[in-house]
């Protein structure tokens, strides 16, 4: 593969080129909408949740179209969905859907970017995508006659197609470190974390290798002048393997071993061989899927201290039961599992519930999303034997017993007024994130 992306288009829509564009150059941005010309412009709503979809970028490259500030506005959704690749890139889908006049029309392009592309190239080839997929529809538009459609010829020879050859045979290395430090005279915080990962996909296997450590240090001066530290550190190593057999099958194992802190677990290893189905083809798994996961294997445990169970190690079989739904459609997306698993030597020994995601676009202008999960919990096999004390459970030292757990978001959100998006102001841009923001 020649180049950093690779788009799945050869030639590029060059809006910035255009004739006219130099001669409103010097015009301000405001007077886009009210131009008669501008005004016939193709609708477009842009729903991308990448954080390489500058859109303040996309309005300023691509003048000709009137970006709206909801799809039901527009003429066409430039619908994006990304998936990261084996190498550690990202493969953007992008789907262009017609509305309104336009409907039952669609388009789909791919954009892969290397794992160190710029942000500016990502964006960049997203651009020139979007214009591709958009030319056909400017064409019956005013503005037709004002947009130049250029091909950049290859600089190099033309070569006879071959295989790739890859010298890693698609195997991916990769090795992170991060550490962070913050404080003040009473509580000070540390925490680091270490990952290594070999990763190796391809149509046929998916093998992904990966071992981390991580340490967590909280300290704090109490009333009486006493120091309290919490110190939370965790290790470990995984393993996936997984063979697809055909559109909507694919079998594989897991082998997990942690150390835990907070878990009471000096070892925690699990080797679970799994199966899972696909409603739906794989191949449309930007849009929508609907799986379900079944393991079945055994699990060692070795404890640092005694459980309540009077236990410092013990091996039990288990097995595990996900269905997941995951769909990505004009309406807005969701996302919703119900989930369980089970020790086989004792069935009350389980854990099973739900949790999911709505983004769920009601009408123009409003928006509405819900979240959550909840589970019941009857499998704390770890919990050490004995009381905490309150500095203890307040640092979240150590687990605690419990026969539920839950978390629950939701949020609305209402716009109105103009239906353009196409101006684009830089001015103040330079005190975003609150470095210039002072407190009198």
């Amino acid at each position: 593969m020649r180049g950093a992306v690779t788009l799945a288009f050869a030639l590029g829509l060059q809006p910035m080129g255009l004739p006219a564009q130099s001669a409103s150059a010097a015009t301000p941005a405001t007077a886009a909408v009210t131009d008669t010309t501008q005004a016939g412009a193709i609708r477009v709503f842009i729903d991308c949740q990448s954080m390489n979809c500058d859109f303040d970028f996309f309005r300023d490259q691509m003048r000709w179209v009137n970006f709206v500030r909801d799809r039901l506005f527009s003429d066409v959704l430039l619908l994006v969905t990304s998936l990261r690749t084996g190498a550690g890139g990202m493969e953007y889908t992008i789907a262009a859907l017609g509305n309104d006049k336009y409907r039952g029309r669609a388009d789909t392009a791919v954009v892969f970017a290397a794992p160190n592309d710029a942000q500016d190239v990502v964006r960049r080839n997203l651009a020139r995508t979007f214009a591709l997929l958009l030319a056909p529809y400017a064409a019956k538009t005013p503005l037709a006659s004002r947009i130049d459609l250029s091909y950049r010829a290859p600089t190099t020879s033309p070569t006879n197609p071959q295989a790739v050859k890859d010298p890693w045979n698609f195997w991916v290395y990769r090795l992170s470190a991060n550490a962070f430090g913050s404080g003040e005279k009473r509580q000070q915080f540390y925490d680091g974390n270490v990952n290594v990962s070999a990763n190796r996909v391809t149509a046929a296997w998916k093998i992904n290798l990966g071992a981390n450590l991580g340490y967590d240090e909280s300290r704090f001066t109490l009333s009486d002048g006493s120091e309290f530290t919490n110190l939370l550190r965790s290790y470990g190593g995984n393993a996936l393997i997984a063979r697809s057999i055909g559109d909507h099958f694919a079998v594989g194992a897991t082998v997990n071993g942690t150390y835990s802190d907070f878990s009471n677990y000096r070892m925690n290893l699990r080797v679970m061989p799994a199966l899972e189905w696909n409603l739906f083809d794989y191949k449309e798994f930007t849009r929508r899927q609907l799986t379900a996961y079944y393991a079945v294997g055994v699990g060692s445990y070795q404890y640092k201290e005694t459980t309540i169970y009077d236990r410092l190690s013990e091996t039990r079989p288990l097995h595990s039961l996900n269905i997941a739904w995951n769909a990505r459609q004009p309406w807005g997306s969701v996302n919703w599992s119900v989930f369980g698993s089970q020790y086989l030597h004792n069935t009350r020994f389980n854990s099973y519930g739900t949790s999911g995601f709505l983004d769920l676009r009601i009408a123009k202008g409003l928006s509405f999303n819900v979240g959550g999960n909840y589970s019941r919990v009857n499998d704390q096999l770890y919990l050490v034997r004995g009381q905490l004390s309150d500095n203890q459970v307040i640092a979240r030292q150590q687990a605690l017993a419990t026969n539920y757990r839950f978390f629950l978001n939701f949020g609305m959100s209402y716009t109105f007024g103009s239906i353009y998006n196409t101006v684009v102001n830089p001015r103040f841009g330079g005190t975003r994130g609150n470095q210039m923001m002072f407190t009198f």
